[in-house]
This record gives C-alpha cells, sequence and structure tokens, in this order.
C-alpha cells in the first residue's frame, strides 16, 4: 500500500481521471478576472476562455498558507509522508509558501521540490512521481529519481497563438526581443532553468506545428521515461494532431495523456497555444525549420 502522498499545484494542468486514479493532491493557484478572484478549480475552462474573449483582465495569485497546510494535514491523514511538486519558483510563489508551511508546522513528513517547471512539464514530473508512489517506493526513493531524473531532463516544447498574455503578465522573460513589430509572428515557447524563454518563431500555426513534429521526432526518440503529454489551450484540434503524430511515430512511447491548459496557465500564454512535454536528452539543433 502506498505510504507516500504526491500533491502539486494546479498549474500542472493533469487530466482529472490521472488526478483521482493516483489520488494526486492539488493545491489551487488564485485566478483572477477583473475583480474576481477564484480557486482555479471553482472555474470551468469554458468560463474562463469566454470571459477573457469577452475582454476581461486576467491575473494569477498565490493561495494563502492555510490551503497548504489543509492540504498537508489531509495528506498526512491517509499516508505518512507527501511530497510536493510545484510550479518554478522562478514564476511564481507557489515554491516560497509551501516551504515556508512545511517547515514551520513540520518535520521531515513534507518535502518539497521545485520542479523548475509548469503546465505540461509539471504534470509529467507529477505523474511520473505519483506511478512511482503507487508502487510502494519510499519517499527518498522517489525524491532522488525527481532530483536526478525527471526534473534535469524535463522538455517542455509549444508555440503560442499571441504573445500578448505574457507581455501583459509579466512572464515574458527573454522572449521580449518578440515584442513590437514581430507581435504578428507566433513564438516557439520553453521553459529552461525555471524560466519561459523562446527559442525561436515561427511564420504560422502550421509551420509551428511542422517544426514541433519534426523536434518530437527527435524527443521520441531520445526519451528516458515512456511518456508524452501533448496539451493544448482552447485548441482541441491542434493538440489532438500533435498526439496523433506522437502516436504514429515507428516507435511510439508507450503512455500519452492528453489535456487542456486551464486558467492558471491560460492566463499567460492565452488560447489557442499546442505543444508537448517529453523526460529525456533534448539539444536546440532539434528546431529545424
Amino acid at each position: 500500500m502506498p505510504t507516500v502522498k504526491i500533491i502539486t499545484d494546479s498549474t500542472c494542468d493533469l487530466p482529472p481521471a490521472i488526478l483521482k486514479r493516483y489520488n494526486i493532491g492539488t493545491i489551487p493557484v488564485s485566478v483572477i478576472l477583473d475583480d474576481n478572484v477564484y480557486s482555479q478549480y471553482d472555474i470551468t475552462n469554458d468560463d474562463f476562455y469566454s470571459q477573457m474573449a469577452a475582454g476581461a483582465q486576467a491575473s494569477t495569485g498565490v493561495p494563502a498558507p492555510k490551503v497548504f497546510k489543509n492540504a498537508y494535514d489531509e495528506a498526512l491523514e491517509e499516508y505518512n509522508e507527501a511530497i510536493v511538486f510545484t510550479i518554478s519558483s522562478k514564476l511564481s510563489g507557489v515554491f516560497q509558501t509551501a516551504s515556508m508551511v512545511a517547515k514551520q508546522f513540520y518535520e521531515n513528513q513534507i518535502t518539497i521540490i521545485d520542479s523548475a517547471a509548469a503546465t505540461l512539464q509539471l504534470g509529467l514530473a507529477v505523474y511520473e512521481a505519483a506511478k512511482l508512489a503507487y508502487e510502494g517506493k519510499t519517499k527518498e526513493e522517489i525524491v532522488t529519481f525527481a532530483n536526478n531524473v525527471l526534473v534535469p531532463n524535463n522538455n517542455l516544447l509549444g508555440v503560442l497563438s499571441t504573445l500578448k498574455n505574457l507581455k501583459r503578465s509579466g512572464r515574458i522573460g527573454t522572449i521580449s526581443w518578440l515584442v513590437g513589430s514581430l507581435l504578428s509572428v507566433k513564438p516557439l515557447l520553453q521553459i529552461d532553468n525555471g524560466l519561459i524563454v523562446s527559442p525561436d518563431k515561427v511564420r504560422s500555426l502550421d509551420h509551428g506545428m511542422t517544426v514541433l513534429q519534426k523536434t518530437g521526432r527527435l524527443a521520441s526518440e531520445h526519451r528516458e521515461i515512456d511518456t508524452i503529454f501533448c496539451g493544448h489551450a482552447r485548441n482541441p484540434e491542434r493538440g489532438k494532431e500533435l498526439l496523433d503524430f506522437f502516436k504514429d511515430l515507428p516507435n511510439p512511447a508507450s503512455e500519452f495523456i492528453f489535456g487542456e491548459i486551464g486558467p492558471s496557465m491560460g492566463t499567460h500564454i492565452g488560447p489557442g497555444a499546442f505543444g508537448f512535454s517529453w523526460i529525456g536528452k533534448y539539444d536546440k539543433e532539434w528546431l529545424i525549420k
């Protein structure tokens, strides 16, 4: 029987069925639309993206410390220990608050891991850790695997339909070279060393799909974990096209996750985005356009 609970935050964008299957705890990031503050799970994706399309100004916030404490207490009612994977500490204050609460109220029962990731990339690491916990691995074994494999070898590549949300939210990082006259292009998106970056730009979403598929073929050949997570933000057709591409490869992964990017990350990347995450090797020379 599992003795370790895996907890994450709602930026992981894992499908509800997976969260339920592995009993993964989720701490909801606050979503702010104009003057209304929601827990992520108090607003549907449909409602969120509809309000954004209608012109609502969206932002996010870190949950109160009591939200973290309640999640930890609930976990320890059923499990001996817990591991918490958070969104990159360079993108949010979730890691800092999660760590503060763990240090203040618990001894060694709660371990916090800065995933240096977000959205599909975070979800993939959480999924692989949850499978290990479900198999009965100890907290030490899971933490070691996370620190040596899941975090340092986790990759994300996507394409955005628009840059304006990242610009407005202040998460633009080294994508600043795309601002101004280049807003009409579509930026490729990665999370590198915990920061959102753009390795290049593409002319259109069709061009972006071509680049993702060419790079994805090489990524799949060099995967260390046999799971690929494909996702989208209000663009299921593109997301499904990407998923089908990976499934049709000569040596496909044995597991696939497919999901929609929810309000926590949708606030920053906007509708229309799609991409994939894998754990394994990545070489920037793979971005053949």
